[in-house]
Protein backbone atom coordinates (compact mmCIF):
# COMPACT_ATOMS: atom_id res chain seq x y z
CA UNK A 1 0.00 0.00 0.00
CA UNK A 2 1.59 3.21 -1.41
CA UNK A 3 5.30 3.94 -0.82
CA UNK A 4 7.43 1.67 1.18
CA UNK A 5 8.32 3.07 4.35
CA UNK A 6 5.56 6.12 4.53
CA UNK A 7 3.38 6.18 6.92
CA UNK A 8 -0.26 8.07 6.21
CA UNK A 9 -0.17 11.15 9.27
CA UNK A 10 -4.13 10.57 9.46
CA UNK A 11 -6.90 7.69 8.84
CA UNK A 12 -8.18 9.77 5.85
CA UNK A 13 -4.75 9.29 4.30
CA UNK A 14 -4.75 5.35 4.76
CA UNK A 15 -7.93 4.83 3.46
CA UNK A 16 -7.18 7.16 0.51
CA UNK A 17 -4.04 4.62 0.33
CA UNK A 18 -6.05 1.33 0.79
CA UNK A 19 -8.99 2.36 -2.38
CA UNK A 20 -6.15 3.27 -4.13
CA UNK A 21 -4.20 0.17 -3.77
CA UNK A 22 -7.35 -1.69 -5.05
CA UNK A 23 -8.30 0.73 -7.71
CA UNK A 24 -11.38 1.70 -5.97
CA UNK A 25 -11.94 5.29 -7.19
CA UNK A 26 -15.51 5.61 -5.08
CA UNK A 27 -13.94 4.29 -2.35
CA UNK A 28 -11.36 7.28 -2.98
CA UNK A 29 -14.20 9.39 -3.04
CA UNK A 30 -15.74 7.85 -0.01
CA UNK A 31 -12.18 8.56 2.29
CA UNK A 32 -12.92 11.84 1.97
CA UNK A 33 -16.55 12.18 1.37
CA UNK A 34 -16.85 13.11 5.10
CA UNK A 35 -13.84 15.33 5.12
CA UNK A 36 -13.10 18.88 4.84
CA UNK A 37 -10.81 19.20 1.72
CA UNK A 38 -8.21 22.18 1.41
CA UNK A 39 -7.82 24.61 -1.23
CA UNK A 40 -5.39 26.93 -1.71
CA UNK A 41 -6.25 30.33 -1.36
CA UNK A 42 -5.11 32.35 -4.49
CA UNK A 43 -2.84 35.49 -4.25
CA UNK A 44 -2.65 38.35 -5.72
CA UNK A 45 -3.03 38.33 -9.13
CA UNK A 46 -3.45 34.70 -9.71
CA UNK A 47 -6.40 32.46 -11.30
CA UNK A 48 -9.33 31.96 -8.45
CA UNK A 49 -8.49 28.20 -8.89
CA UNK A 50 -4.87 26.37 -9.54
CA UNK A 51 -5.81 24.34 -12.41
CA UNK A 52 -2.88 22.78 -13.77
CA UNK A 53 -1.89 20.06 -16.12
CA UNK A 54 -0.94 17.01 -14.21
CA UNK A 55 0.68 13.96 -16.16
CA UNK A 56 -0.08 11.40 -13.72
CA UNK A 57 -3.52 12.53 -13.73
CA UNK A 58 -3.87 12.11 -17.00
CA UNK A 59 -5.20 15.88 -18.03
CA UNK A 60 -6.38 19.56 -16.45
CA UNK A 61 -6.70 19.06 -12.48
CA UNK A 62 -7.68 20.91 -9.67
CA UNK A 63 -5.43 20.44 -6.92
CA UNK A 64 -6.95 20.06 -3.26
CA UNK A 65 -5.03 18.41 -0.11
CA UNK A 66 -6.95 16.45 2.61
CA UNK A 67 -5.85 17.62 6.53
CA UNK A 68 -3.47 15.40 7.19
CA UNK A 69 -1.19 16.63 4.10
CA UNK A 70 -1.29 20.28 4.51
CA UNK A 71 1.96 21.65 3.99
CA UNK A 72 4.02 23.00 6.72
CA UNK A 73 2.94 26.71 7.75
CA UNK A 74 4.56 29.62 5.30
CA UNK A 75 2.92 32.80 5.84
CA UNK A 76 2.11 33.69 2.45
CA UNK A 77 0.35 30.18 1.83
CA UNK A 78 -3.26 30.00 3.20
CA UNK A 79 -5.93 27.41 2.10
CA UNK A 80 -9.96 27.45 2.42
CA UNK A 81 -11.99 24.21 3.90
CA UNK A 82 -14.13 22.74 1.18
CA UNK A 83 -16.13 19.44 0.88
CA UNK A 84 -16.64 17.42 -2.70
CA UNK A 85 -20.11 18.40 -2.39
CA UNK A 86 -19.30 22.12 -2.97
CA UNK A 87 -16.81 20.65 -5.16
CA UNK A 88 -19.63 19.18 -7.26
CA UNK A 89 -21.80 22.29 -7.64
CA UNK A 90 -19.28 24.51 -8.68
CA UNK A 91 -17.41 22.60 -10.69
CA UNK A 92 -16.27 24.47 -13.77
CA UNK A 93 -15.52 21.90 -16.31
CA UNK A 94 -16.54 18.17 -17.14
CA UNK A 95 -13.04 17.15 -18.87
CA UNK A 96 -10.96 18.29 -15.67
CA UNK A 97 -10.21 15.81 -13.05
CA UNK A 98 -9.79 16.55 -9.24
CA UNK A 99 -7.00 16.23 -7.90
CA UNK A 100 -6.51 14.98 -4.20
CA UNK A 101 -2.95 15.11 -2.70
CA UNK A 102 -1.28 15.37 -6.26
CA UNK A 103 2.64 14.39 -6.07
CA UNK A 104 2.03 12.32 -2.67
CA UNK A 105 1.92 8.43 -2.19
CA UNK A 106 -1.86 9.11 -1.02
CA UNK A 107 -2.52 11.24 -4.12
CA UNK A 108 -6.41 10.31 -6.20
CA UNK A 109 -7.10 11.69 -9.61
CA UNK A 110 -11.02 11.67 -9.83
CA UNK A 111 -12.62 11.88 -12.36
CA UNK A 112 -15.40 15.14 -12.41
CA UNK A 113 -17.83 14.79 -15.07
CA UNK A 114 -21.75 15.62 -14.53
CA UNK A 115 -22.40 11.47 -13.45
CA UNK A 116 -19.05 10.99 -11.32
CA UNK A 117 -20.12 14.58 -9.29
CA UNK A 118 -23.40 13.27 -8.33
CA UNK A 119 -21.86 9.87 -7.11
CA UNK A 120 -19.77 12.40 -5.18
CA UNK A 121 -22.93 13.80 -3.69
CA UNK A 122 -24.43 10.45 -3.06
CA UNK A 123 -21.41 9.21 -1.32
CA UNK A 124 -21.19 12.93 1.08
CA UNK A 125 -24.45 12.25 1.80
CA UNK A 126 -24.23 8.88 3.18
CA UNK A 127 -21.25 10.15 5.39
CA UNK A 128 -22.56 13.55 6.26
CA UNK A 129 -20.76 16.47 8.04
CA UNK A 130 -17.59 15.29 10.20
CA UNK A 131 -19.12 15.66 13.46
CA UNK A 132 -17.51 17.27 16.46
CA UNK A 133 -16.02 15.37 19.86
CA UNK A 134 -13.83 13.07 17.64
CA UNK A 135 -10.10 12.40 18.33
CA UNK A 136 -7.76 12.55 16.06
CA UNK A 137 -4.05 12.53 16.33
CA UNK A 138 -1.62 13.45 13.62
CA UNK A 139 1.43 10.67 13.39
CA UNK A 140 3.55 13.85 11.93
CA UNK A 141 3.13 15.88 14.57
CA UNK A 142 4.81 15.90 17.89
CA UNK A 143 4.45 12.53 19.84
CA UNK A 144 6.43 13.06 22.76
CA UNK A 145 8.31 15.30 25.09
CA UNK A 146 7.21 18.63 26.37
CA UNK A 147 5.66 19.90 23.33
CA UNK A 148 3.38 17.57 22.96
CA UNK A 149 2.12 17.65 26.62
CA UNK A 150 1.82 21.00 26.07
CA UNK A 151 -0.25 20.36 23.09
CA UNK A 152 -2.08 17.85 24.90
CA UNK A 153 -3.21 20.66 27.30
CA UNK A 154 -5.07 21.93 24.24
CA UNK A 155 -6.68 18.56 23.52
CA UNK A 156 -9.71 19.38 24.85
CA UNK A 157 -10.48 22.32 22.31
CA UNK A 158 -9.06 20.53 19.14
CA UNK A 159 -11.39 17.41 19.98
CA UNK A 160 -14.43 19.79 20.60
CA UNK A 161 -13.49 20.79 16.63
CA UNK A 162 -12.30 17.30 15.66
CA UNK A 163 -8.99 18.34 14.15
CA UNK A 164 -5.37 16.83 15.48
CA UNK A 165 -4.85 17.54 18.90
CA UNK A 166 -0.88 17.73 18.20
CA UNK A 167 -1.14 20.27 15.14
CA UNK A 168 0.84 23.44 15.34
CA UNK A 169 0.85 24.76 11.44
CA UNK A 170 -0.89 26.04 8.75
CA UNK A 171 -4.53 25.52 9.99
CA UNK A 172 -6.94 24.74 13.23
CA UNK A 173 -10.19 25.46 10.84
CA UNK A 174 -8.89 27.57 8.03
CA UNK A 175 -7.37 30.36 7.49
CA UNK A 176 -10.70 32.74 7.05
CA UNK A 177 -12.21 30.50 9.82
CA UNK A 178 -9.60 31.06 12.53
CA UNK A 179 -9.42 34.68 11.95
CA UNK A 180 -13.41 34.89 11.97
CA UNK A 181 -12.81 32.96 15.27
CA UNK A 182 -9.93 34.83 16.88
CA UNK A 183 -12.23 37.98 16.15
CA UNK A 184 -15.92 37.39 17.14
CA UNK A 185 -14.76 35.23 20.38
CA UNK A 186 -11.83 36.99 21.52
CA UNK A 187 -11.89 40.21 19.90
CA UNK A 188 -8.34 39.42 18.55
CA UNK A 189 -7.97 41.40 15.09
CA UNK A 190 -4.00 41.69 14.75
CA UNK A 191 -0.27 40.18 15.94
CA UNK A 192 -1.16 42.99 18.93
CA UNK A 193 -4.19 42.01 20.59
CA UNK A 194 -3.51 38.23 20.19
CA UNK A 195 -0.30 38.94 22.18
CA UNK A 196 -2.22 40.15 24.70
CA UNK A 197 -5.30 37.81 25.22
CA UNK A 198 -2.41 35.20 25.00
CA UNK A 199 -0.70 37.16 28.13
CA UNK A 200 -3.58 37.02 30.03
CA UNK A 201 -4.89 33.41 29.54
CA UNK A 202 -1.38 31.91 30.73
CA UNK A 203 -1.98 34.36 33.84
CA UNK A 204 -5.38 32.32 34.10
CA UNK A 205 -6.62 35.56 33.84
CA UNK A 206 -10.44 35.01 32.77
CA UNK A 207 -10.69 32.38 35.61
CA UNK A 208 -13.35 33.68 38.45
CA UNK A 209 -10.60 34.86 40.74
CA UNK A 210 -13.38 34.04 44.01
CA UNK A 211 -13.89 30.69 43.22
CA UNK A 212 -10.02 30.09 41.96
CA UNK A 213 -8.85 31.29 45.73
CA UNK A 214 -11.60 29.41 47.65
CA UNK A 215 -10.53 26.08 45.56
CA UNK A 216 -6.61 26.68 45.79
CA UNK A 217 -7.34 27.31 49.38
CA UNK A 218 -9.01 24.01 49.71
CA UNK A 219 -6.98 22.29 48.12
CA UNK A 220 -3.82 23.63 50.02
CA UNK A 221 -5.80 22.55 53.90
CA UNK A 222 -6.22 26.22 54.36
CA UNK A 223 -9.49 28.36 55.16
CA UNK A 224 -11.16 28.89 51.76
CA UNK A 225 -12.58 32.19 53.50
CA UNK A 226 -15.68 33.59 54.80
CA UNK A 227 -17.61 32.57 51.59
CA UNK A 228 -16.33 29.05 51.33
CA UNK A 229 -16.11 27.24 47.94
CA UNK A 230 -19.35 28.75 45.78
CA UNK A 231 -22.27 26.32 46.05
CA UNK A 232 -22.19 26.05 42.45
CA UNK A 233 -18.79 24.53 42.47
CA UNK A 234 -19.82 21.83 45.11
CA UNK A 235 -22.79 21.11 42.94
CA UNK A 236 -20.60 20.76 39.90
CA UNK A 237 -18.33 18.02 41.83
CA UNK A 238 -20.98 16.47 43.35
CA UNK A 239 -22.27 15.58 39.60
CA UNK A 240 -18.93 14.43 38.61
CA UNK A 241 -18.28 12.20 41.19
CA UNK A 242 -21.38 10.42 39.65
CA UNK A 243 -20.09 10.80 36.35
CA UNK A 244 -17.20 9.89 36.48
CA UNK A 245 -14.75 13.05 36.23
CA UNK A 246 -13.60 12.88 39.29
CA UNK A 247 -13.08 10.26 41.60
CA UNK A 248 -15.30 9.34 44.44
CA UNK A 249 -14.07 11.77 47.17
CA UNK A 250 -12.18 13.63 44.31
CA UNK A 251 -12.10 17.32 44.37
CA UNK A 252 -10.97 20.35 41.70
CA UNK A 253 -8.04 21.82 42.28
CA UNK A 254 -8.03 24.59 40.09
CA UNK A 255 -9.89 26.28 37.53
CA UNK A 256 -6.96 27.49 35.68
CA UNK A 257 -6.83 24.45 32.91
CA UNK A 258 -9.79 25.96 31.40
CA UNK A 259 -7.23 29.02 30.54
CA UNK A 260 -4.06 27.17 29.67
CA UNK A 261 -6.49 24.41 27.11
CA UNK A 262 -7.60 28.14 25.93
CA UNK A 263 -4.19 29.38 25.75
CA UNK A 264 -2.64 26.71 23.11
CA UNK A 265 -6.07 26.92 20.99
CA UNK A 266 -5.39 30.40 20.74
CA UNK A 267 -1.59 29.73 19.72
CA UNK A 268 -3.14 27.54 16.98
CA UNK A 269 -5.57 30.12 15.56
CA UNK A 270 -3.22 32.67 15.87
CA UNK A 271 -0.55 30.37 13.65
CA UNK A 272 -3.59 29.97 10.99
CA UNK A 273 -4.78 33.70 11.08
CA UNK A 274 -1.25 34.29 10.84
CA UNK A 275 -0.66 36.80 13.84
CA UNK A 276 1.82 34.80 14.95
CA UNK A 277 4.96 32.29 13.46
CA UNK A 278 5.72 28.62 14.46
CA UNK A 279 8.77 29.46 17.12
CA UNK A 280 6.76 32.24 19.16
CA UNK A 281 3.81 29.68 18.66
CA UNK A 282 6.39 27.15 20.30
CA UNK A 283 7.53 28.74 22.98
CA UNK A 284 3.72 29.19 24.41
CA UNK A 285 2.52 25.81 24.07
CA UNK A 286 5.60 24.93 26.36
CA UNK A 287 4.76 27.94 28.46
CA UNK A 288 1.16 26.68 29.12
CA UNK A 289 2.88 23.25 29.47
CA UNK A 290 4.73 24.25 32.40
CA UNK A 291 1.82 26.28 33.59
CA UNK A 292 -0.13 23.67 33.86
CA UNK A 293 2.26 20.77 35.21
CA UNK A 294 2.42 23.74 38.34
CA UNK A 295 -1.06 23.78 39.04
CA UNK A 296 -1.81 20.11 38.52
CA UNK A 297 -0.17 16.53 39.75
CA UNK A 298 -2.16 14.34 37.11
CA UNK A 299 -3.85 14.50 33.57
CA UNK A 300 -7.17 13.57 35.58
CA UNK A 301 -6.80 16.30 38.15
CA UNK A 302 -6.44 18.93 34.89
CA UNK A 303 -9.27 17.41 33.23
CA UNK A 304 -11.67 17.81 35.81
CA UNK A 305 -10.24 21.58 35.97
CA UNK A 306 -11.41 22.40 32.21
CA UNK A 307 -14.66 20.45 32.78
CA UNK A 308 -15.74 22.79 36.11
CA UNK A 309 -13.94 26.02 34.20
CA UNK A 310 -16.12 25.11 31.36
CA UNK A 311 -19.20 24.01 33.37
CA UNK A 312 -19.43 27.22 35.60
CA UNK A 313 -18.47 29.50 31.93
CA UNK A 314 -21.02 27.90 29.77
CA UNK A 315 -23.27 25.75 31.24
CA UNK A 316 -23.95 28.24 34.77
CA UNK A 317 -25.79 25.09 36.35
CA UNK A 318 -27.93 23.68 34.26
CA UNK A 319 -26.47 20.42 33.43
CA UNK A 320 -27.29 21.14 29.88
CA UNK A 321 -25.56 20.96 26.52
CA UNK A 322 -22.50 22.60 27.43
CA UNK A 323 -22.28 20.16 30.71
CA UNK A 324 -22.60 17.33 28.47
CA UNK A 325 -19.96 18.25 25.87
CA UNK A 326 -17.34 18.74 29.10
CA UNK A 327 -18.32 15.32 30.23
CA UNK A 328 -18.11 13.54 27.13
CA UNK A 329 -14.52 15.93 26.65
CA UNK A 330 -13.23 14.32 29.61
CA UNK A 331 -14.22 10.58 29.14
CA UNK A 332 -12.79 10.62 25.75
CA UNK A 333 -9.43 11.90 26.69
CA UNK A 334 -9.74 10.17 29.67
CA UNK A 335 -10.52 6.53 28.39
CA UNK A 336 -9.66 6.30 24.91
CA UNK A 337 -6.22 4.30 24.05
CA UNK A 338 -5.20 6.72 21.65
CA UNK A 339 -5.10 9.59 23.83
CA UNK A 340 -2.42 12.05 24.39
CA UNK A 341 -3.45 12.06 28.06
CA UNK A 342 -3.01 8.05 27.98
CA UNK A 343 -0.13 7.75 26.57
CA UNK A 344 1.91 11.19 27.47
CA UNK A 345 3.44 11.60 31.11
CA UNK A 346 1.77 14.49 32.74
CA UNK A 347 5.12 15.92 34.90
Amino acid sequence: MGTPGWIPPTETERRLCEAGARGDWEGQVAAVAGEDLYLAVPQQGQDPLPVYEDPAGGGTCIPVTTRGMLPPWHPQQLFDRVTVEELAQDWPNDRWKLAVNPGTPCAAYLPATAAHRGTWTRIRAQYGVRPGGLLTTHLGGPLHGPLAQGLACGAPVAVHHSVPWNELGTAFLDYAADAQLLHEQWSVTDPASWQQRLSQLLDAGFVPAEAEAALRARAGGEDAGSGGVPELVEKYEERFRADGVLPADGQVRSLVALDYAHAVALVRWGLGARYCAPPEAEQAVLRAGELARAAYGSWQEFSAGYALGRALAFDNGWFGTAYQEAVHLHRVLGQAPASPWANLPFA
